[in-house]
């Protein structure tokens, strides 16, 4: 944004990165908004896949991301995302250039963990347990039990929320979800859009639009630092093949 002063952390912002979380889209805003940042790595446990009860010491919930910015821990995702774009992107892409679009950006930020993640957290949770180690006489009620869940909620709504952001996509017609350059919207919405693929039914058939707009995201310079930066440190690179 013109006329704002460049704003740089007085020393490097750390994001406690959790394997298999929410963390890698903070670590690709890092990347596009090209600040000095550390990386403390934390593992689930194998048999529960909780996370690290280290992450307590860093802040109560437990969960991540968390990043640490001149001694402020800030968690929640949408937060994060929305303090780092405010800090230290006004002069970037990244920032909404109309009021409108800054509103709508704010939106995705709430939207994104409020609506879209909940249904498909459900979809997951129904998914694990349909595959979960159970006596063979039990599977076939069990598998009915879930998928008449599924269907009576969790799978329609989730089909509704995908069309819904395949034709916003289409309708704006730049690639992004708000403007013509990536923002927050798209950093918030990708982990939700990635696990749809398996969890959702998002197929190239069926919302082309979402399907390119993930290639397109994924194929960003920043998101493959992102990558690069998880495999250095020895973890799996976050990347949906499509």
């Amino acid at each position: 944004m013109d006329g704002e002063a460049i704003v740089k952390p007085r020393s490097p912002i750390i994001l406690h990165w959790l394997v298999q979380s929410r963390s890698h889209r903070i670590l690709w805003l890092l990347e596009e908004l090209e600040l000095p940042y550390e990386v403390k790595v934390y593992k689930r446990n194998a048999k529960t896949q909780l996370a690290d009860p280290a992450l307590k010491a860093v802040h109560p919930r437990g969960k991540s991301p968390i990043i640490e910015d001149d001694g402020t821990v800030i968690a929640e995702s949408g937060l994060i995302i929305e303090y780092l774009i405010e800090k230290y992107g006004k002069h970037t892409s990244l920032y909404p250039k109309t009021p409108e679009d800054l509103l709508k950006a704010r939106y995705y930020l709430h939207y994104a963990e409020g609506s879209l993640q909940p249904v498909l957290l459900f979809l997951y949770i129904t998914y694990m347990t349909r595959n979960a180690p159970m006596p063979f006489f039990i599977r076939p009620i069990a598998r009915r039990i879930l998928d008449a869940m599924d269907n009576a909620f969790a799978a329609p709504d989730a089909k509704q929320q995908l069309q819904l952001l395949e034709d916003e996509l289409t309708r704006n017609g730049t690639g992004f979800f708000v403007g013509d350059s990536c923002t927050g919207a798209d950093i918030i919405l990708i982990f939700p859009l990635q696990g749809a693929v398996t969890r959702a039914g998002l197929t190239k058939k069926a919302y082309p639009a979402l399907w390119k707009y993930m290639n397109d995201m994924q194929d960003r310079d920043a998101y493959k630092r992102a990558n690069e930066k998880v495999e250095a440190l020895g973890m799996p690179a976050t990347t949906v093949k499509l």
